[in-house]
């Protein structure tokens, strides 16, 4: 069994996709208001939000790794942020969104030299196991990057 993609749930598509697109070089394949064309018809789309009248702006991603994301910005219901501290270790749910990077320096001096804040101010090793350190998105969210050794 692989993952097929993740989707996470944010409360400003735009700011999501300064990081996902311009930051880490994903790609729109789909950028649309569901429910409409030909994603989801409003009988579904109540069904899976559980809501009448669900509405969200869906946005597929791609990788040149074909590494595929849902990102998705309900309008109704309205989206609500997790309090920050509840989206870190210590909480129920999945934790961090990682990926997989051949140059962990270069990335981690990419994220330091930009507005997001990081987990700690290095590079940490699990000796002859990887590299990795962990950074924040806009909404609070962990992202991990990760380098084999």
């Amino acid at each position: 069994m692989k993952i097929h993609h993740v989707c996470q749930i944010v409360s400003d598509m735009d700011e999501a996709l300064k990081l996902y697109v311009d930051f880490l070089g994903f790609r729109v394949v789909v950028d649309q208001t569901i429910p409409g064309g030909r994603y989801f018809t409003q009988p579904e789309l109540d069904d899976i939000f559980k809501v009448k009248d669900a509405r969200s702006r869906m946005v597929i991603l791609w990788s040149e790794e074909k590494t595929m994301i849902e990102l998705q910005q309900p309008s109704s219901p309205m989206v609500q942020k997790v309090p920050v501290e509840n989206l870190h270790y210590g909480y129920v749910g999945f934790s961090e969104l990682a990926f997989k990077v051949d140059n962990i320096a270069e990335w981690f001096e990419k994220v330091t030299a930009s507005p997001y804040e990081t987990q700690t101010d290095y590079v940490w090793e699990i000796e002859g196991i990887l590299k990795s350190f962990i950074f924040y998105d806009n909404d609070g969210c962990m992202i991990q990057m990760i380098e084999d050794m």
